[in-house]
């Protein structure tokens, strides 16, 4: 307990009085002192929040997207972006059970926050520097323990395990990286890491359309990389009965099988490129928790529905995949390869595909939230969380659900930005 001045000339026994009042935490105002000097008052004990609520999202400017983060002891109705800490641009934001760590990919720095359980603010207390590696950009990640994590660079062949607790490299991997495919693409990378039940790390690998319609890559087929931790290795796994595959994979809960569904650039093969004797642009494959690609199971979505555009992919759950979509009806491509992002912006329909029956129903998850796109985040305390957002109104906002329900919009924040980031600190 903290007293804000020392108290002079005091009694002996009046000294025995204050220690006492002190020990018990008394706080107040006594008489001390020979000639009644009035006493100090003792600061009172100051509460911790009951949680910390940690948010991470960005905001676009014209130079890109700026990140930020904050925490409160619950989820607000809106961010407060003013008293939020700004990480910058080309940045990302890493939790895992208490802990906060930062990227970015401009220094190749990965930094460690500390926050305050009384006035809910950060402090820095590490800094660990990749850039000896040559690294830059984006930086996807993955916690083993508090002690134990893996941040990949396939493009440069690395793997570096690091100690976040340390804040120290243990390993720099080096391995093969990313394959040739023969084409030029406006992305071609990992971007989210998952542990295997056997304690390897799978990495979809995404690419888009090539830049042009003169270049097809070469194979084409779903990619899937797998890190042995403990021989230092990558293996490439490709599946020829999909074209490409989405960024993330779909966990289902129920069962703990892994999806790896389309991109949306997956659109643009069909009314582009000749797909004969080619995979197909709509494929949806299965992986059991150990990361092995189910060869009996397959399934194409335009076997169920007439896809001209895949908007959105939200989640699986019971074999069940949600989904946005412009339907063919309602939607025909541009007649130039590069008028093709005109699909977005388009509002679109929300269906729910029973993966198993081949059953196709109406997802109602976003009615009255004022969204009309989502992406899952994390999941916390049992619930699950995704970021939404709103093409015409530019907000984004973070959302709930459990199953098929609808969605509930938690917090808001405009600006044209998406959530990033969701986790419960303590």
């Amino acid at each position: 307990m903290k007293v804000s001045k020392i108290i002079k000339r005091t009694s002996p026994i009046k000294k025995w009085v204050l220690m006492a009042l002190i020990g018990a935490i008394s706080v107040g105002t006594m008489s001390c002192g020979d000639d009644d000097e009035p006493a100090t008052m003792i600061d009172p004990p100051v509460e911790e929040a009951e949680a910390g609520w940690f948010m991470g999202y960005r905001t676009r400017v014209p130079q890109g997207r700026i990140w930020y983060m904050e925490v409160n002891e619950s989820l607000p109705s809106e961010t407060n972006q003013a008293n939020a800490v700004e990480i910058g641009l080309n940045a990302d934001i890493f939790t895992f059970g208490g802990g906060v760590w930062t990227w970015n990919g401009d220094a190749a720095t990965i930094t460690k926050w500390a926050v305050d359980r009384t006035t809910l603010e950060f402090s820095v207390t590490g800094l660990l520097s990749l850039a000896s590696s040559g690294i830059t950009g984006n930086a996807p990640n993955i916690f083993f323990s508090e002690s134990r994590a893996f941040v990949s660079f396939l493009a440069d062949g690395l793997v570096v395990e690091w100690n976040p607790e340390a804040m120290e490299i243990i390993t720099i991997h080096e391995v093969d990286p990313l394959p040739d495919l023969e084409a030029s693409f406006g992305f071609y990378t990992e971007q989210t890491l998952y542990r295997t039940s056997d304690d390897k790390v799978m990495m979809p690998i995404v690419f888009s359309t090539p830049n042009t319609v003169a270049e097809f890559p070469n194979p084409p087929g779903a990619m899937l990389a797998i890190f042995d931790p403990a021989t230092g290795t990558v293996e490439y796994v490709r599946d020829s009965r999909t074209i490409a595959n989405h960024s993330t994979l779909m966990e289902d809960p129920v069962d703990g099988s892994f999806y790896m569904v389309p991109n949306f650039s997956n659109s643009y093969w069909e009314p582009y490129f000749d797909l004969t004797n080619q995979p197909a642009p709509y494929g949806i494959l299965r992986i059991t928790p150990e990361g092995t690609i189910d060869p009996d199971f397959f399934v194409d979505i335009t076997e169920f529905v007439d896809i001209a555009f895949l908007r959105s992919q939200f989640f699986v759950y019971d074999q069940k995949f949600v989904f946005s979509y412009l339907d063919e009806a309602d939607y025909q491509h541009p007649e130039s390869y590069a008028d093709r992002f005109a699909s977005f912006g388009r509002t679109a329909d929300l269906i729910i595909l029973d993966m198993v029956t081949g059953e196709v129903m109406d997802f109602a998850g976003f009615n009255g939230s004022g969204f009309d796109a989502a992406f899952f985040l994390d999941t916390v305390d049992g619930v699950n969380y995704f970021s939404g957002f709103n093409a015409a109104t530019a907000q984004g906002g973070l959302l709930i659900q459990n199953g098929t329900d609808a969605l509930t919009t938690v917090t808001t924040h405009d600006g044209n930005n998406d959530f990033q980031a969701i986790a419960k600190l303590w």
